[in-house]
Order: C-alpha cells, then structure tokens, then sequence
C-alpha cells in the first residue's frame, strides 16, 4: 500500500533526505553518537530508577525520553521512504518492526513465562498468563491501566511484564501513524497542498490535544492516565515533528546548538533527580525530560560537536545505547521475580541484578537481535518479516496461555461451611461461637477458593463496572441488584469494603424482595468531608441524588478507606443527612486487617495454614475502618453491627482459613466465597434491628446463598 506526494516538492524533499541520512537517520555507519548515548541515560535512569537506588527518583521519565527519541527515528525513516519511493509501504514498515522487535521481545517474553510459572504463586501465574498474552498482542498497557485502578490490587505484586506497557504505547501509535501519513499524501496530490507542513500540522494538532488531555485525566485520574496511549500520544509526536524540521534545524548556528544542548541536558537530568513517583504523571510535569530530549536530538542535528553530544557519544555511552532496548527488556522481569521469590532481597543484589540484565542484553543483541534483524532471507521479501513476526506471536501467545492455563479456576458455585461452621448451636435463638474450633480453623487440605485464584473471588457487580473509578465523581443509577421492582430498597454506599458484602445482602434482598442499588467507590467512604476532594464530591452527588429520586429504605454503610478524626467528622455529617430523609441507617465494622497476603501465605504453607495466622490485636480483628465508623455511629444514633467474631472468631490470632474457606483475597478484602457464610448471619443482624420480614429464628445456617 504506497502513496506519492507532489512532484512539486521533490527537489526540497531530496534535499532534506540527504540531511537525513547525514545526521544519522538512515544506515547502521551514520547512526548519531548523541541518539546513542541518549538512549543509554533513558535506559540508565530507568534501571537505577527500578534497582531502587535513592538518589535518582525521578529515573521513570527515561521511558519518556524513549518516546521522544522512537518518534524521531520512526518518522525520519517513514518520511525518508516517501521522497526515495514515493510513497510508504505498510508492509514493508512492519516487516521492519517485526525484524526490530520481535526477536528480544518474544525471547523475554518466553524466558519470563517459564521462570513466573516455576518460582511465581498460583495468582501471579495467573496475570502473568494473560501478561504474555496482552503484552505480545501490545495491548498490555490497557489490561495494566484496568489493573492499576483495581481496588482488588490492593498489596499485588507489580506484573514481571508491567515494563511491556510502553512497548504498547509505541506500537500503537505506529499503527495509525503510516496511515495518516498515507492519507496525507494522498490528500496533498488531489489537492496539490504541499504534503509536508500538511502532515506537520496534523501531527501537531494530534500532539496539542493528546497533552491536553493528559494534563486533564492526570489530574482526575493519574493510576490510569499513566498507561493510556492517549495521554502519551504527544510525547511520541514531539520528536516525530523533530523530523519534520531537520532541514531546518541543520542550519542552527554552532553556539544555539550548544545551548540547546545543554538545557536540553540539564532538563533530562533534573528531571530524574528531582522528579518522584509521587509526582501526578505524565501530564504536564513529563513536558520537562520529553522537551529536554528533543532539543538534544534537535541540537544534534546541527552539530554534533557540542559538549553534550561529546559526552552522550563517549563509547561506553553508544555502547549501552546499541543494547538499551534488550536491558530494558530483560531487566524488570528480573527484578520483580527475584523480589517476589526472595522478599529479603537487597539493593546489592538488585544491583548485581541490573549488570546481569546487561551482560543478557549484550548477548541477546548479538545472538538473536542483529542476526534476525539483518538476515538475507527475511529481509528480502516483506512476506517473510511479517510470517516470522506472526510466527513469533503465535509462539509466545501459546507459551501465556499455557502458563495461564497451569493455575486452578474459580468455582464459584461450590458448597462451603466457612462462617456456618463456627456457630456453637445453630438451633439457638441466639448464635455463638463454639469455643472448640479444632475442626472448623483447618491448617491443611484442600480450601474453597483455591488460593492460586483467590484474588478472582469478587462480588460479580465487579463485570458490571459498578463501582465508581477514582477521578469521577456521578452517581451509576444503572447498578441495580436484587428485586428491582421491589417496593422497599437497600443501598450500599462505601467502598470496596462495603461492596464485598454485596454476595450476603444480594441474597438477602432478593429474599426479602428489596431492590438493591449500588453507591460504591473506589477508596471511599461515604461522606462529605475528610477525603480525597472526588470521594466528597461524589458523598455529596449521591446526597443529591436521594433528594431528587427519593432516598432508599434501608442503607448499609462501611469503609476501610481511612480512620482521621476529618473523616469521621464527615461520616458523620453524611450518616445524619441520610437519616433525616427517613432512612434506616446500618454502620458495618471495617473486616479484619491481615498482615501481608494470606492466600499466598497459604498457597506457601500448604502443611500448615496456621503459619499464616495474623494478630487479633490493634486493627487484626477490628479492621482500620471501624474506629471512624464506629465513632459515627453513636454521634448519629445509628445501629453499628460488627460480624468480625465470625471472620476472625475470639483468641489471640485471626486464622486464614475457617470451614474449608479461604478468608481472605487482596489486602483486607474477603472471598466472595466466604462473604456467602456470612449471610445468615447479616441477615439476622438485620433482623435484630426490626429492618426485615423474616425474624432471627426463621434464619439458620442453611441459607448460603
């Protein structure tokens, strides 16, 4: 697929060609020493950034500087085909990519799903299954960005292939790059526009809207913005327009080329010193490595004797710069398995880590990179790039699926005793807990779920994306449960927290024929004040909400988002609100709060659970929310119920497993599974307070749903 622009412009074209190559973009002799040793900062910063050495937080904007230097490169070579051909062969640009990428890409990517799957517990294997997948398809970057916001990732390991997602960005973006390119030539000979400041402007309007938008949705939403290849659009296309103006950039004078140089240097360097991961990115704070590695490469193309392209092509420099793409790969898989296999590893070793991931570089360039890359036989025909890249893909998906395929499936349908099995006497009006939990706490056998997909163990309002993300701030009157037409509803209103209670009262509605509707979001309580300024805003939405629609019946609330006095305070200003619109109002105690993962604790520990067992003291059996919302439920008169006696029942430490159940799934968060034991005993909670038909008696151990 070819198009050709205006013979018009041919002679300009030709002209900026030759500076082209002459700088380094065409030909492995002519590669340019200040691109070279450029790449060997981005990759050093991002290395020393992920070993965890102190002084250099700011080392994730080399990922940044990547992008700047990949959208110059990329489009040099595709504006260079143009004017030498014509046109842009789609094929043969993704041959090229294929040869490029693939051969380090897929050998990680293999190397990776092998050591996850030997030395990785069950729910690791199970990303990393579809990591292979997703990151081999270069789509990995939205399966991050969906993660990212999880509130089920409370306390998860970080993904061996979470680096991929820049890989993604990039693709992504060449993807439709060429073809607006193509289209663009094709305009400019029907209308005889000329095709290169048409494409410029196009790019730089793609560029302006793309940071506009990350400005924006970092600011409301940076865990997703991070990822999203709309928010790193325009970083791809600074050093993109870069290649639209080497002609011009050529004939800088050598003293403007060394000052930008120099500030271009000092803004790459001080954003990796002085930058930190608490700084909202990208945005507009990535404007800093992003502008300070395109005037490097824009200075370069005027001299490069400046002092900043002499220090960038010293050749140790262009050395790691030739392999920066093969360390970038291999380093974080590295990194994160070993700290996921041995959590007592030091910075000593993670450094011994990070000169291996070199030494694997240096080989995986000479023996798979170059001699796939410049191979006779594949390069000669588009075809044959393009048949080894899907081969390749093909390969390395089935490697994902296989790793994937090797951990336990949920069965979320199973028949479990969990909470049931602890009360003393289930004839009893009032229940207990039996005081001999020899055969109800097990520290062996076999577990409901399986730990290896504990975290898989989610209220299934989860597929119906009704809780609300961080950022955004309106009320979703479509998350609708129970019996909908039902003449008295049950709210819930909180966070995760409260929302893993939703398999226990779903069935309770239904039983009682309540309508149940959702008011969830993500790390929030409910309330007007002490929050995060999107948590009160959406307290205050869903207020509104109930004075327009009418407020529901019944409402359970519970977090376990914060405990300050403001937050409190603020509980408690929402709790009354609701209350005065008629509404009866139940206040949840926060579930225990374990210490570190339990289901990998006990996919560890198979002979013995009890070597995951946790303290019942400070927040182990009370949970960190409950003292807030404790606290606001006597300021409000509000009935506060605390089931932690059936999650963590009475002694010194709080067990992971009870009644063949696993407890626990991320962080603090409790098995669906489990949740579903619960029922008869939230349920005769509710009774307690005259809130349902049925009275306590007529509820019994047998109604798990």
């Amino acid at each position: 697929m070819t198009a050709g622009p205006g013979d018009t412009t041919a002679t300009a074209e030709a002209k900026e060609a030759a500076a082209e190559a002459h700088h380094g973009a065409k030909g492995k002799k002519n590669l340019r020493g200040d691109i070279e040793g450029l790449r060997a900062v981005a990759v050093g910063t991002v290395l020393i950034y992920h070993v965890g050495i102190p002084f250099m937080p700011g080392g994730f904007v080399g990922v940044d500087i990547f992008f700047v230097i990949s959208g110059f490169l990329i489009t040099s070579l595709l504006l260079r085909e143009s004017v030498k051909t014509g046109g842009i062969s789609i094929a043969d640009f993704y041959a090229r990519r294929a040869r490029r990428l693939l051969p380090a890409a897929s050998l990680v990517l293999i190397v990776t799903a092998v050591l996850g799957w030997a030395l990785l517990p069950g729910p690791d294997r199970l990303n990393l299954g579809t990591d292979v997948i997703a990151a081999t398809f270069y789509v990995i970057n939205w399966a991050l960005a969906i993660r990212s916001v999880d509130y089920l990732a409370e306390d998860a390991a970080p993904s061996a292939l979470q680096h991929y997602w820049s890989l993604s960005v990039e693709e992504q973006f060449y993807v439709v790059w060429p073809l607006i390119i193509i289209l663009g030539l094709f305009v400019a000979r029907r209308t005889r526009l000329r095709p290169k400041p048409l494409l410029f402007g196009v790019l730089a309007v793609i560029a302006a809207a793309s940071l506009a938008y990350s400005v924006v949705h970092t600011k409301s939403d940076p865990a997703t913005a991070y990822f999203y290849t709309t928010t790193r659009v325009w970083e791809l296309a600074i050093g993109a327009l870069l290649a639209f103006l080497v002609l011009r950039l050529t004939a800088l004078p050598r003293i403007a080329a060394e000052v930008l140089a120099g500030v271009g240097l000092l803004l790459v360097l001080w954003s990796a010193f002085f930058l930190t991961g608490k700084t909202p990115w990208p945005g507009s704070w990535a404007l800093a490595p992003t502008v300070g590695a395109a005037l490097i490469i824009a200075a370069g193309c005027a001299s490069q004797s400046t002092v900043t392209a002499r220090l960038l092509s010293l050749k140790p420099m262009v050395w790691i710069g030739g392999i920066s793409y093969a360390i970038y790969l291999w380093h974080w898989p590295l990194i994160t398995i070993a700290k996921q296999t041995w959590p007592e590893v030091r910075i000593r070793h993670l450094v011994l880590i990070g000169l291996l991931s070199i030494v694997l570089a240096w080989m995986t360039k000479h023996l798979v990179e170059d001699p796939v890359r410049f191979h006779p036989g594949l390069s000669a025909k588009a075809s044959r790039g393009l048949l080894f890249g899907g081969a390749s893909m093909l390969v390395t998906a089935l490697v994902g699926g296989a790793v994937w395929a090797t951990v336990p499936k949920l069965d979320e349908d199973a028949q479990v005793r969990g909470a049931t099995a602890l009360v003393a006497d289930p004839d009893s009006d009032a229940w207990t807990v039996r005081e001999d939990l020899g055969d109800v706490v097990a520290t062996s056998g076999k577990t409901t779920p399986d730990p290896a997909v504990a975290p898989e163990d989610v209220p299934r309002y989860y597929d119906d994306d009704c809780q609300v993300q961080p950022g955004d701030t309106e009320v979703d009157t479509t998350c609708v449960y129970g019996e909908t037409d039902g003449d008295q509803t049950i709210a819930m209103l909180g966070d995760s927290k409260m929302g893993q209670w939703f398999p226990a009262v779903e069935a309770i509605a239904k039983d009682e024929g309540w309508r149940l509707e959702l008011y969830l979001k993500s790390a929030c309580a409910f309330t007007f004040d002490g929050a995060k300024d999107d948590c009160e805003e959406f307290g205050k939405n869903a207020n509104a909400h109930f004075d327009a629609e009418g407020a529901p019946d019944i409402a359970l609330v519970s977090q376990g988002a914060g405990s300050s006095p403001e937050l409190r305070a603020g509980m408690t200003e929402a709790i009354k609100e609701l209350r005065a619109k008629g509404t009866e109002v139940v206040v949840l105690a926060d579930s225990p709060r374990p210490q570190g993962q339990v289901y990998t604790c006990v996919e560890d520990n198979p002979e013995d659970y009890s070597a995951c067992d946790f303290p019942a003291e400070g927040n182990g059996r009370k949970g960190r929310g409950s003292k807030p919302l404790e606290a606001a439920a006597e300021s409000t008169d509000t009935p506060f119920v605390d089931l932690n006696q059936w999650i963590c029942p009475p002694g010194e430490t709080c067990p992971p497993v009870i009644g063949d159940s696993l407890v626990y799934r991320q962080g603090s968060h409790v098995t669906a599974t489990y949740i579903r034991t619960l029922t008869p005993m939230l349920y005769r909670a509710l009774a307690a307070e005259d809130l349902t038909a049925k009275n306590s008696s007529e509820i019994s151990v047998d109604d798990i749903p």
